[in-house]
């Protein structure tokens, strides 16, 4: 039978993809829809057609799932942040687990993998420490589902604070053409709040957005962004009014935050997530530690005191500036950081690594990098990732240079959402342990 698109179907969803779609079955073929939850009955409109599956958008629910709920926010069926708020949380959490075991499966080729119980948020609301709200002519907000400049309006949300909305309608009194964005970092242990409006072309009356700001910030920035064509976009940073940098506080130490350089999203869960990375990494004070992808530290400066030295790398500039500010300022000395690619400043280095932990951007490890840890052969590679599905990729590569998959463990950063954190334990085995498992064998 031939199909077309606009072609409408009707889909019993079975499960959910990572990255968030249902996926039912229609005349043989996988079918991906948007929006739509296991159990659900619907029709849906195709907008792909592959030779194995279809890609549909959804026309309307038929019968709804029982797994569904109402939505907390009100701006969920425009916004296209929280895209999971018709779930409930501990049905978010079992469909995560089954991804990251599903991905492991069936793209790193592995049997029977160990997933642990995935680590879920104690509260899964007002979660977020970082969030940036867009400018669209009269409007200050999110994108809505499926757009890259428009913005709605927003004056409701449960992602970072109560407070949002409030900070919101101040910045509505300063709108005007040439205004991007603007930025809210908070620190969730220190109740500190830093604020950075970013422009390009608008003239700013800093005086008159401090006054608006201040009720609510301890650190006020305005950064003007020049994006020339062929050239790297610059930021111009300046400092308005209270301290420079936001604190937060993490495992027993303190961070100083820069507008611009990353920290994880969610506090709290990072907490557990940088202790599960120390678990499996069972690092001892004889041993030598790669941080790569490091961003500004944390995950390293949380294993400096259990190891004897680390050495941190990431390409952000800004970061490693503020991850050297940061061990100095915890007078952490057994660490140090290095400014650009990973692949070369290990090479360079041209130390041997006892623990290698790898927290890459969701495209995964590039091919020479997981190369070049083959040869290094260190005793085990913790790999954080943001990506199931890049990470088991990079998993399977490494199982072919003698590494094992030890266990896999899961952890919810960002409720509400697809997104999902796993860390995966890799152990290095040896010729020796190679012969032995052979005899084993026989």
């Amino acid at each position: 039978m031939q199909y077309k698109k606009g072609q409408k179907i009707e889909v019993r969803i079975e499960k959910l993809a990572f990255g968030g779609k249902g996926i039912g079955q229609f005349e043989g073929r996988k079918v991906f829809v948007n929006d739509a939850v296991p159990g659900d009955l619907v029709e849906c409109s195709l907008s792909r057609i592959k030779p194995n599956y279809f890609e549909a958008k959804l026309v309307k629910i038929i019968k709804s799932s029982d797994l569904r709920i109402k939505p907390k926010c009100k701006h969920f069926d425009i916004c296209g942040g929280c895209t999971w708020q018709y779930l409930n949380y501990d049905e978010q959490l079992k469909i995560k687990e089954t991804q990251v075991k599903e991905a492991l499966e069936h793209i790193g080729g592995f049997k029977n993998p160990i997933v642990k119980p995935i680590i879920g948020c104690d509260e899964p609301w007002f979660y977020r420490n970082k969030m940036e709200f867009s400018f669209y002519k009269e409007m200050v907000g999110l994108h809505p589902k499926g757009y890259r400049y428009e913005v709605f309006d927003l004056n409701e949300c449960f992602l970072e604070s109560p407070e949002i909305p409030k900070i919101l309608e101040q910045v509505r009194n300063i709108i005007k053409p040439g205004i991007i964005s603007i930025v809210i970092r908070e620190g969730k242990r220190t109740n500190e709040r830093l604020i950075n409006l970013i422009y390009d072309e608008a003239e700013i009356d800093r005086v008159k957005f401090t006054e608006f700001m201040k009720p609510f910030a301890t650190s006020i920035y305005i950064t003007k962004k020049i994006a020339k064509r062929g050239q790297k976009t610059q930021l111009i940073e300046e400092h308005l009014h209270g301290k420079k940098t936001l604190t937060e506080e993490m495992c027993g130490l303190k961070f100083e935050i820069l507008p611009q350089a990353f920290f994880q999203p969610n506090t709290l869960q990072a907490e557990k997530l940088y202790k599960t990375v120390a678990g499996l990494g069972e690092i001892k004070a004889k041993h030598i530690v790669f941080d790569l992808f490091c961003g500004t530290g944390t995950i390293g400066m949380t294993l400096a005191s259990e190891a004897k030295f680390v050495f941190g790398a990431d390409t952000n500039k800004s970061a490693i500036q503020n991850a050297e500010q940061n061990a100095k300022s915890n007078n952490i000395q057994n660490i140090e950081f290095f400014a650009g690619d990973a692949y070369k400043i290990i090479k360079e280095l041209d130390i041997k690594p006892d623990i290698v932990v790898v927290d890459p951007p969701r495209s995964g490890l590039s091919k020479k990098l997981t190369e070049k840890l083959a040869k290094l052969k260190p005793k085990r590679i913790i790999y954080v990732s943001c990506n199931p599905t890049t990470q088991a990729r990079d998993l399977k590569t490494l199982k072919k240079s003698h590494y094992k998959l030890e266990v896999t463990q899961p952890v919810d950063m960002a409720p509400h959402t697809y997104h999902i954190e796993t860390v995966a334990k890799l152990t290095y085995n040896s010729l020796w342990s190679r012969i032995l498992n052979l005899i084993k064998l026989t």
